[in-house]
């Protein structure tokens, strides 16, 4: 049997060996295993190759290859670096499907799914929601201020989730017009490039024209009505004053969970509540505690539909300025990022999808950050060709994951 120090030398050199390994590998080591490593995953899968001969006009015979892989992955995360055999760098990924292609697509199918994959543990990345409030038209000026508490607790309670879970953070996005090109070049913020957007959409569902009666007492019984001499009217009219009963309003939300540049909802379903005002005729109109109750309670239900499909999805930066050796990517301090950390930039297109034709798998770079946003981060090249990199690009994390 082994001696205690000799298992906690054994556990030293298998948890902390590959750590102690990959701070002797340079930037360019852990790029070309980064390579590496996406062709022989992508060898894995199914792939697709396409061939196209043809003679050009001096009767030459061309012929062209395309090599798809049949995984397709939106993330990339670096689990490990290290050394084989050889001396050789080497990285160890995990792949993570694209925007959960097995992930359940309403709130039903959510509530009966369990998650296919868990997030790092300790992991300091996390996504951010930019909150899209659109409310109808159709309500009442005195329904719009019980929607706006809505509102209100809904962001509230989305928020306190995703800080328990460690998985996101929400912002609340402002309304604001449509843009030209140099309005938006000019005008535009981080809030417009954030990589989620949570569309909440509020409108009134029919009701009864006198759903909410002003004047109840109004008719027969009013002053106006009592005739000279007939106390018992006058009496009636006296104590039968106007009322104004609660106001209350059945609301439908509709919610879709948007990635960046895609149409397509990873999240999407509807919900129904009724909200009804204090019983005051007095100041702004408030939530009664019930409403509020039930508020608090559909924002749990949306935050888990939330914590159930991020938890399948890799934290995914975009390029959205590349100028030169200088590049900017659509996550910040919002997300964790800090100065000094490692980003592996490459053409979303045909990394890691078309990694096996030649040429894409150079087509990466290792960017590490100079400066952190709230929601942005600027980046310089390190190792790779950094005067390739363009806009829409994607960004993953190369640090080891911890």
């Amino acid at each position: 049997m082994k001696s205690f120090p000799a298992l906690l030398l054994a556990c030293f050199l298998g948890a902390g060996g590959m750590g102690a390994v990959a701070q002797t590998l340079t930037l360019e080591d852990k790029l070309a295993a980064i390579r590496k490593s996406l062709v022989e995953v992508a060898l894995e899968g199914p792939t697709k190759v396409s061939s196209t001969q043809w003679v050009d006009a001096q009767g030459a015979l061309h012929e062209s290859s395309s090599f798809r892989s049949g995984v397709e992955v939106r993330g990339v995360r670096v689990l490990a670096y290290g050394k084989d055999e050889q001396g050789e760098a080497t990285a160890k990924l995990q792949w993570d499907e694209l925007y959960g292609s097995k992930a359940p697509k309403n709130g039903a199918e959510v509530k009966k799914a369990e998650p296919t994959c868990k997030p790092i543990a300790g992991g300091r990345l996390q996504h951010v929601l930019g909150l899209q409030w659109n409310i109808g038209s159709r309500f009442g000026s005195d329904e719009k201020p019980l929607v706006e508490a809505l509102r209100a607790d809904l962001l509230q309670q989305i928020a306190n989730t995703g800080a328990t879970a460690a998985l996101w953070r929400v912002t609340d996005m402002p309304q604001s017009a449509k843009r030209s090109s140099y309005e938006q070049a000019l005008l535009g913020s981080g809030l417009d490039e954030l990589p989620w957007r949570l569309e909440v959409s509020a409108k009134p569902l029919q009701r009864p024209e006198s759903s909410n009666p002003v004047w109840p007492n109004l008719g027969s019984g009013s002053s106006a009505d009592a005739l000279p001499g007939d106390e018992s009217k006058r009496t009636m009219a006296r104590t039968l004053w106007p009322t104004n009963t609660p106001t209350t309003v059945q609301v439908e939300l509709e919610l879709r969970l948007v990635a960046r540049n895609q149409s397509k909802p990873v999240m999407q379903g509807t919900a129904t509540i009724t909200l009804q005002a204090q019983d005051t005729n007095w100041g702004m109109q408030q939530l009664s505690s019930a409403s509020r109750t039930a508020a608090v309670q559909q924002a749990e239900n949306i935050s888990l539909q939330i914590y159930r499909t991020l938890l399948c999805q890799p934290i995914v930066g975009e390029v959205t300025q590349a100028q030169g050796k200088q590049f900017r990517i659509n996550l910040g301090a919002t997300s964790g990022v800090r100065v000094g950390d490692t980003w592996l930039l490459a053409d979303a297109v045909k990394v890691p999808g078309r990694v096996l034709e030649a040429g894409n798998a150079g087509q990466t770079v290792m960017a590490k950050v100079q400066y952190v946003g709230e929601h942005y981060a600027q980046l310089v090249p390190s190792a790779g060709p950094g005067d390739k990199v363009q806009t829409r690009w994607a960004a993953w994390s190369a640090d080891e994951a911890r």
